[in-house]
């Protein structure tokens, strides 16, 4: 007859997903447990890395190959650290940080973002200066991994005024 379209295979399995709908506690085990699923198979291609790089570079005789390398490794081995720390907040225990956590360290962090946006002047002073292609590599390098620092010092800041927001302070 004429009755309603078929519907394709995904139609139907969102269908039949909507009619028994899962718990919230059910929903939450699934996003932990894929989270912890793609962190481990992160970490497995991080881990792949530090060994590549580490193989390249024993097999290389360049200088500028092997620092490469190893700042690559040392990134995938942070990397790995922070999959994990992930993997930790949602198995084992959650991540917690108070005001009084944020409000005692506070002035120190302030202090040490003064350094980081002067290093940001400094390589960006460096840069305009470089002549050598190796130089403006490794000094466009330092660049982006000092205003990495600098944007991971400004997102704290937002977490802390979030924190005094919601708490009303």
């Amino acid at each position: 007859g004429l009755g309603r379209p078929a519907l394709s295979h995904e139609e139907e399995t969102q269908r039949a997903a909507a009619q028994r709908p899962e718990t919230k506690e059910r929903e939450m085990a699934n996003k932990v447990e894929n989270m912890v699923s793609v962190l481990r198979q992160w970490q497995k291609i991080e881990r792949e890395s530090m060994s590549a790089t580490a193989k390249i570079s024993e097999e290389t005789n360049s200088t500028l190959i092997r620092i490469l390398m190893d700042i690559i490794r040392h990134d995938s081995h942070m990397h790995h650290r922070v999959q994990q720390f992930l993997i930790d907040s949602v198995t084992k225990e959650n991540v917690t940080v108070t005001r009084d956590d944020v409000v005692a360290i506070w002035d120190s962090i302030e202090e040490h973002d003064k350094l980081e946006k002067q290093t940001i002047k400094l390589a960006e002073e460096l840069k305009e200066q470089a002549w050598t292609p190796v130089h403006k590599l490794l000094l466009d390098y330092l660049l982006r991994d000092e205003s990495k620092h600098d944007a991971l010092l400004m997102q704290l800041d937002e977490f802390k005024a979030d924190m005094s927001r919601s708490s009303g302070a």
